[in-house]
């Protein structure tokens, strides 16, 4: 249950359906996809799309859309949001303005400072491909620790992320060895394993 609350709550965005077949901002998405992931190798409920508009125009020189989805088929309160990608960088609307949400290239390096003090380092590397139900997936391999503001590392996230899906497709959750330092030990597991 803690993995499947984990799992929700890092996945902040959404998932990939079959009508568009781009690599632009949850380009993959349609109305009444459903996403099957598997956490810590147990299946979860399937995440369902609602609803996705793409390439709107909300922010200037940005790739835009607005999604909406509902993380348990049952929920009645489902989640939305604005996300805008700009050199190669994704940005999500938040109380009334545009926010640096991640890095969506190769290469980057983006530190956020969280109002609780923490801040959050992502550090992306290669580009490739993923296979989910038979699509091959662009990804971008993504490592995201969170290290409180004493300096002390408190969570890593080694991921692949997805911005044609504006999510990850996999990845781990890792907590600081207290038994050796710079070591980490492996807390949960998730994978996209399929869309329908």
């Amino acid at each position: 249950m803690r993995a499947a609350m984990l799992l929700g709550a890092w996945l902040v965005l959404f998932p990939l359906g079959h009508r568009h077949q781009g690599s632009g901002l949850a380009s993959r998405l349609s109305p009444g996809t459903r996403l099957f992931y598997v956490s810590d190798g147990r299946e979860q409920p399937p995440w369902v799309v609602d609803s996705v508009q793409i390439a709107q125009a909300l922010k200037p020189g940005a790739d835009c859309a607005t999604l909406t989805l509902r993380r348990k088929p049952e929920d009645p309160k489902p989640e939305r949001s604005r996300l805008c990608v700009a050199s190669d960088t994704l940005y999500r609307w938040e109380k009334g303005a545009w926010a640096v949400y991640r890095p969506v290239g190769p290469d980057m390096s983006l530190t956020l400072v969280k109002p609780n003090g923490d801040s959050v380092h992502y550090e992306t590397g290669a580009l490739g491909e993923d296979m989910v139900s038979g699509n091959a997936i662009a990804v971008v391999s993504t490592t995201v620790t969170t290290v409180d503001a004493s300096g002390r590392a408190r969570l890593r996230v080694r991921e692949r992320y997805a911005l044609s899906l504006a999510t990850a497709v996999s990845g781990t959750f890792e907590a600081p060895d207290p038994a050796a330092r710079g070591l980490w030990i492996l807390k949960h597991t998730f994978a996209l394993k399929e869309l329908r």
